[in-house]
């Protein structure tokens, strides 16, 4: 499905993409100052079985841009009403935490990945093991969790190095709950994206049956993996393993959404940093998208920001450019310098997560864009 505002050769790459393996469908969205310059969708819902073709509208798996999307603008939105700092220790909210070291990690250190916490673990395997799979995508399942998360000790002390973690936002995501007094899919959908208008960005809540079908009822999604344990192809659940054991709602995955309302939450951002008027503060804006401080860093608050070498974003991104990939094949770039943001939504999951195709794909994608519309 192709809109009027459209470049020829961007939708070449995306139909190549799709004829080639890297992902079954996807949808590409790119917009200047403002203006939507291109909106098209690409390939298949699924391949096993056989599906549909992806629209505009089709629902993704948005997996880690729940982060920057979720996560972090409602961490924002709690600092403007004064009920959060960046340099609170976590240790305020919960203080039963039991990490060696933890005192002295900050809700900067969660949202710039330098909290001294690894990266991963499979969390979903304890689970299952501890109770024998009978908490798994329940309240007491979340709960186990992040109890786990909050015993774990520090691989570096807090605020040195730089790493990727995704239980730092699982910490994040208990501590948004705790100080609100409400899930945070909830809270999103309050704060956030009903008061955008942006009501196809949404969490599944897996912990409820009938939330669950409501967040589904009349939307159609883009398929993820086979999933090899679950024993089913998965759409309209959660991907992330940990997440789907957790609930499906958590600070580090969980978000689902179209191209079109993952770049009006973007816009929103963008709006504020350039000084229009906007839901977001300006100054917080700018302070969040400012590139950490911590040596050998390439993470600002809640995002990225392009690699040195070697960029998903590809080379045409500014210095003062953010975004964010998602495991499940999606990304969002945007250059606040230019006004430009790139959302990219696939399902490159599908049937299998060993498809790698996408990281050589994603910069070509992003390099086309800019130059298409630069010229």
């Amino acid at each position: 499905m192709t809109g009027k505002k459209t470049s020829k050769k961007l939708s070449n790459l995306m139909e190549q993409g799709a004829s080639d393996g890297v992902f079954p469908g996807g949808v590409l969205l790119v917009s200047i100052k403002g203006s939507i310059r291109h909106h098209t969708a690409h390939g298949k819902l699924s391949l096993q079985p056989d599906g549909h073709l992806v629209t505009r509208e089709t629902i993704f798996d948005l997996a880690s841009l729940t982060k920057p999307l979720a996560t972090t603008t409602l961490i924002l939105d709690m600092i403007q009403r004064g009920n959060i700092s960046l340099s609170d220790s976590i240790q305020k909210y919960i203080p039963d935490i039991q990490n060696a070291g933890s005192n002295e990690i900050s809700i900067q250190h969660l949202l710039e990945h330098s909290s001294g916490l690894v990266a991963w673990r499979p969390y979903f395997e304890e689970l299952a093991a501890a109770f024998g799979g009978k908490h798994i995508a329940t309240i007491r399942g979340r709960d186990a969790i992040r109890k786990i998360v909050a015993a774990e000790d520090l691989s570096k002390p807090a605020g040195r190095h730089a790493v990727y973690s995704d239980l730092g936002f699982i910490l994040l995501d208990w501590v948004i709950e705790l100080i609100e007094s409400k899930p945070t899919d909830v809270l999103f959908t309050q704060r956030i994206a009903r008061p955008l208008g942006l009501e196809d960005l949404f969490f599944v809540d897996l912990k409820n049956s009938r939330k669950a079908q409501k967040a589904r009822k009349g939307r159609v999604f883009a398929a993820t993996e086979r999933c090899p344990w679950r024993g089913r192809t998965l759409s309209g659940e959660v991907h992330d393993d940990n997440t789907y054991a957790m609930g499906g709602v958590s600070g580090q995955a969980g978000l689902f959404g179209t191209a079109h309302a993952v770049h009006g939450l973007a816009r929103a951002w963008l709006d504020a940093y350039s000084g229009r008027p906007a839901v977001f503060d300006k100054a917080l804006v700018r302070r969040f998208w400012r590139r950490s401080d911590v040596a050998g860093s390439d993470r600002a608050l809640g995002f990225d920001t392009p690699a040195l070498k070697d960029s998903q974003a590809g080379r045409h991104f500014g210095g003062r450019s953010v975004g964010h990939i998602g495991f499940t094949g999606t990304s969002l770039w945007i250059d606040p310098e230019r006004e430009i943001v790139v959302v990219l939504l696939t399902n490159r999951v599908h049937p299998k997560r060993s498809n790698e195709a996408i990281k050589l794909f994603r910069p070509q994608l992003h390099n086309l864009a800019v130059e298409v519309f630069e010229k």
